[in-house]
């Protein structure tokens, strides 16, 4: 699929105060539609940590059938919002607090604070569902796409799918992973069938495929997050292996739309602790989606988006 265009839209550097990391940073921004006008604007956060935004510009779309504003952001450390490559070897300053504050600064710098709504994709709706259980002001509605509600759960999922992985791509995995060569060409090419089958069903679209270029310039935030170990996306540690949002997922108080694939990492259980604690919660599951639904089914997706977003 041919890159989304970004013709129509307008993009920016917002200031981000955050004086842990650093002084002068920046926000990248891009804009679909009218800010002004009385339509509420929803803010995608992309997944990650350490990804970027270019993944989810189809979401563009809202903007072209509903004229519902979209805006998108690299979080920082990511994308062309400012990096933070000395930062690898300080992981107390990759919390939830620094994402949380660049979101708040944005909204603030885009004059949306009265009312918004945020979707979040894989881990980029984990960081919107912490977000969202601190009740923000002006939060309206709520979408978690593709997004576990507690890492254990994704990776108990990414293990899983790895044991029905055929036997000879399983023992190529496990000899690698205890050889410490999981940057190996035949994982590589092993990981690019596991992708296949749970990540992404379609061939990679130009969107995807200018996000992994992105993420793969820096890796400073994935690394001090521990969200792989060592490019293993099977293991985690730090931040990431103990984050969680059960016990948390009951102080969302916003009507929330969990979408999800089948055979993807927030499929099953992963996703249970959200229906389980979120008051006004409603799940979808797209037959014949993985962890990718709207680059797979994008109508349906688009459609699904939209009656949630302009239900009265």
């Amino acid at each position: 699929m041919a890159a989304t265009s970004v013709e129509g839209s307008y993009d920016g550097l917002a200031p981000f105060n955050y004086p842990a990391a650093g002084s002068q940073l920046q926000t990248y921004y891009r804009v679909f539609g009218d800010l002004k006008s009385s339509i509420t604007p929803l803010i995608c956060l992309h997944g990650g940590p350490g990804f970027c935004h270019n993944y989810l510009l189809n979401h563009s779309t809202l903007t072209h059938t509903d004229s519902i504003p979209v805006i998108f952001y690299d979080q920082i450390g990511s994308g062309l919002s400012t990096r933070l490559p000395e930062t690898v070897s300080t992981p107390e300053i990759w919390t939830e607090e620094i994402f949380f504050e660049q979101l708040r600064q944005l909204i603030s710098h885009l004059g949306i604070e009265k009312q918004y709504d945020i979707l979040g994709s894989s881990w980029g709706g984990m960081l919107g569902s912490a977000f969202a259980s601190t009740r923000p002001a002006g939060l309206r509605r709520l979408i978690l796409a593709n997004s576990a509600a507690s890492k254990e759960g994704s990776n108990l999922n990414r293990r899983k799918y790895r044991q029905q992985l055929p036997q000879e791509m399983q023992d190529i995995l496990d000899r690698n992973e205890k050889a410490g060569t999981w940057n190996s060409e035949e994982v590589g090419m092993v990981m690019a069938e596991y992708s296949r089958r749970h990540v992404c069903n379609v061939p990679m679209p130009d969107d995807a495929m200018a996000s992994v270029r992105m993420s793969e310039e820096d890796t400073t935030v994935a690394t001090a997050m521990g969200d792989e170990i060592d490019g293993n996306p099977f293991q985690s540690s730090g931040f990431m292996a103990k984050w969680t949002m059960v016990g948390r997922a009951k102080n969302i108080s916003v009507p929330t739309l969990v979408i999800n694939g089948i055979g993807e990492f927030a499929s099953g259980d992963a996703v249970k602790p959200f229906l389980d604690e979120i008051s006004d919660v409603r799940l979808v599951t797209l037959e014949g989606t993985t962890h990718s639904p709207h680059f797979e089914r994008k109508e349906e997706h688009m459609k699904i988006l939209r009656e949630f977003l302009t239900a009265l």
